[in-house]
């Protein structure tokens, strides 16, 4: 049951959090923010938890079995952003389909519950057969408004801090993936085992209350 980014996650800071002398918009910071953040940010960071929003897809090979009393499909790295969910499926003649919005809802951040008497269709026989896509992250609307909030404090904070450690230790632990120069260029930077970490170490104290453990 494999979750992939289609696209995303947004940044949670901006270079501007970050002390030093740098420009608000300085392309390394940008990076460093982009490599910390992925390191606890959803499908490839351990927090199991989505920070910024980002678009995700969840594929399966069938429906699971329908149990009075609990939630029908539990969808990984919450938070869910309420209606964003499309479920669709490949039917046993191989032809693509789509439930309906109508027929679920999407209940506690990230379960998603079938309307009564809604029968799951049969799937074809693959692993990918069933495809969720939605958002997830805090997208900054209230809670009470029907979004997901902003972005829990210490959540940026432990990407700040990360951010702080990678400035302090050797450039040999970061590696640079792709450059574009052209301009102010861009960069993007993946971290090593040994800065991984460290940034780990500097923001697990940080992001203990926001650990999804299944």
């Amino acid at each position: 049951m494999p979750t992939r980014v289609l696209s995303g996650p947004a940044p949670i800071v901006t270079p501007q959090d970050i002390a030093g002398n740098h420009a608000a918009n300085d392309p390394t910071i940008t990076a460093m923010i982009a490599a910390v953040q992925a390191e606890i940010d959803g499908p490839l960071g351990w927090l199991g938890r989505a920070l910024g929003l980002q678009k995700l897809e969840y594929t399966t090979g069938v429906f699971p079995c329908r149990h009075p009393g609990s939630w029908d499909l539990v969808l990984p790295y919450p938070i869910v952003v309420a209606g964003s969910v499309v479920i669709s499926y490949r039917d046993p003649q191989g032809a693509d389909q789509t439930i309906a919005p109508d027929d679920y809802r999407v209940v506690s951040d990230r379960y998603v519950d079938f309307r009564r008497g809604f029968v799951l269709p049969a799937t074809d026989c693959t692993p990918d057969a069933v495809r969720i896509v939605y958002d997830a992250g805090y997208n900054g609307t209230p809670v009470e408004e029907g979004g997901t909030g902003a972005v829990p404090e210490n959540a940026k904070l432990a990407v700040v801090l990360g951010v702080q450690q990678l400035k302090a230790i050797s450039a040999e632990n970061l590696f640079l993936r792709s450059e574009e120069v052209e301009g102010i260029g861009t960069f993007q930077y993946t971290v090593s085992e040994q800065a991984g970490a460290i940034i780990r170490r500097a923001s697990e104290r940080f992001l203990d209350g926001l650990r999804v453990y299944s």
